[in-house]
């Protein structure tokens, strides 16, 4: 192809010496400037003249000369292309081909399917969340051994006949992340309880309203004979962990558990709306160490801890309707159960109980109150960890809640007027969130609680309390003996690192004379997500690392201590 040469023309011409920088000659054309000149006048009178047709005949050709080797050069570019894809795919191949030669050289591949399906089995049991599903999609090694590893099929949840395609792809979106057998169908339960023979079961019973009719048939028919075939094969038997509190009471309640028999369960989450459920676990799961009740207002709740479940050592009751009180025969169940060590009550009102109207439990060691109001004495001398929710307890200032054993207290979302006078002796873990008001709660808590003696602090939790800097330092200086501190979501203020906790000036440098810190026993302190007064200003990581150094300088250092960054604890000491 022939290509004009075409002169590139400068705005201003400056005379001969640019002639080289516009050709870019090297020295060797110094000597021979008259060339040069006639070169650049050629073709200035090229660009500045009217072509001929002579010219316009060969711009014509010059153009489709262009065309076509620009075409030539795609053809070309798509031959190296399709070369390049080529090459990709061999290299992919040969990549795959490697790793297949070094999964068959793996460990993994040596292991015995029996010592794999153990791994299994300790991997469901360790995290509830895991799901034999996900191990049996990664190999068909793997599926073979999670098709013997019969412990990972022990969760199988039943359920009525999906209404649709749609909430069936939920369903089975739940089997994978759960770890459930969904079974809505007789031939489904009859592959899972084959799966799982032999060894205990978690058995889930999620009914919906009864009047679906679904792409399996009426839901109501399919879901009582998926009850009958439990009862048919006497899987109650191995039935070790029972859940209904999903199921629609308008359902349950109406259906007839007569002959099945629980002496395995040791675990169960009911609701009182399956009254002939219940009555069955009541007289056959003497085993039962665990249970969870949600209770209507108007149900009857007239379990016998004492004598029908010996072993029973976890209680979780929560009512609906809780402005309602506690029937006599929920109180009565509450009375005096041998082994029980956890107690939960959640929307629970409580008045006075049989007797001497209080609530004994010798073995209590844990007590939880959520949104409860406790009218009654609380007569609990192995207690050893308490929490208040959103609670109202008694309140009398001749018959203080004492609890000689308390080791943990824990106050939240509390109103100040209903925090009643607890006396715990013992050193003590208090943790104290979110208060209304919280000033006066602090107060109240200092003044009837801390001054007194009542509670002896060892560890102390500050969580999201709108408190002064000065109310902070003086209910700190009410506890000399503290040993653990944490402050989080809390305002601060650089006094409280200088001069409160470090007995020293951070801004001027200088000692402050006879001044030592408070909680001069303090051995760990952590800072959470707090922050400076805005008034302040600084950062307040920087205070603290300072604070803490300084402090460990003198009389009074502190072992561990450390700040949240938003993702991790970051350690100064």
């Amino acid at each position: 192809m022939n290509c004009q040469h075409k002169a590139v023309v400068p705005e201003k011409y400056a005379g001969p010496s640019d002639l080289f920088n516009l050709y870019g000659v090297g020295p060797a054309w110094k000597g021979r400037k008259h060339e040069i000149g006639k070169m650049f006048h050629r073709d200035l009178d090229a660009v500045v003249r009217s072509p001929t047709p002579a010219d316009i005949e060969q711009a014509k050709k010059n153009i489709q000369d262009g065309i076509d080797t620009l075409d030539q050069i795609e053809k070309e570019l798509e031959q190296t292309r399709a070369k390049l894809a080529n090459l990709k795919q061999r290299r992919e191949a040969v990549q795959q081909d490697i790793q297949l030669n070094r999964s068959i050289t793996s460990n993994l591949r040596t292991i015995p399917d029996e010592i794999l399906s153990l791994i299994f089995e300790y991997y469901v049991e360790s995290d509830p969340q895991a799901s034999p599903w996900v191990l049996m999609s990664v190999c068909h090694q793997w599926r073979a051994a999670a098709v013997l590893a019969r412990r990972i099929w022990s969760k199988i949840m039943v359920t009525h006949a999906v209404p649709s395609p749609q909430r069936l792809h939920k369903r089975l979106n739940e089997r994978s992340s759960l770890g459930y057998e969904i079974c809505h169908t007789v031939p489904l339960l009859e592959k899972a309880l084959d799966r799982a023979a032999g060894v205990p079961l978690h058995l889930s019973f999620k009914f919906g309203d009864s009047r679906y009719s679904g792409v399996y048939g009426d839901a109501d028919v399919i879901s009582r004979q998926l009850l009958k075939t439990l009862k048919d094969r006497k899987v109650c038997l191995r039935i070790y962990e029972l859940e209904t509190k999903s199921t629609s009471t308008d359902w349950i309640k109406n259906v007839d558990f007569d002959g099945f028999e629980f002496p395995g369960l040791e675990k169960a989450w009911l609701t009182t709306s399956s009254k002939s459920l219940n009555e069955r676990i009541k007289k056959t799961s003497s085993r039962l160490r665990w249970l969870n009740i949600e209770k209507n207002s108007d149900d009857v709740l007239d379990w016998d801890l004492s004598t029908r479940m010996p072993c029973l050592v976890h209680l979780w009751l929560s009512e609906s309707g809780h402005d309602v009180p506690c029937r006599p025969e929920t109180l009565k169940m509450l009375q005096n159960p041998p082994r029980l060590t956890v107690l939960k009550l959640w929307h629970v009102k409580l008045e006075p109980l049989p007797g001497d109207g209080s609530l004994s439990i010798p073995s209590l060691l844990t007590l939880e109150f959520y949104s409860a109001e406790i009218g009654c004495k609380l007569d609990l001398p192995s207690l050893r960890e308490f929490t208040v929710d959103i609670s109202r307890l008694p309140i009398s200032e001749t018959s203080p809640l004492v609890f000689p054993s308390l080791t943990s207290l824990v106050f939240k979302n509390c109103h100040y007027e209903s925090l009643p006078d607890i006396r715990a002796p013992g050193p003590l873990m208090l943790d104290i969130l979110t208060f209304q008001p919280p000033q006066s709660t602090l107060v109240k808590i200092m003044d009837d609680m801390i001054v007194p003696g009542h509670l002896s602090l060892r560890s102390l939790c500050l969580d999201t309390l709108d408190i002064r800097a000065e109310l902070l330092s003086e209910f700190l200086n009410k506890v000399p003996n503290l040993e653990e501190l944490e402050i989080r979501g809390t305002m601060l203020s650089p006094t409280t690192f200088s001069t409160d906790l470090v007995g020293h000036s951070l801004t001027a440098k200088t000692n402050l004379v006879n001044k030592d810190p408070l909680c001069k026993s303090l051995q760990t302190f952590k800072i959470g997500s707090s922050s400076l007064s805005s008034s302040d200003g600084g950062n307040i990581m920087r205070w603290f690392e300072l604070a803490i150094k300084l402090r460990n300088k003198g009389r009074y250092p502190i072992k561990e201590a450390s700040y949240w960054d938003g993702e991790a604890w970051v350690s100064v000491v």
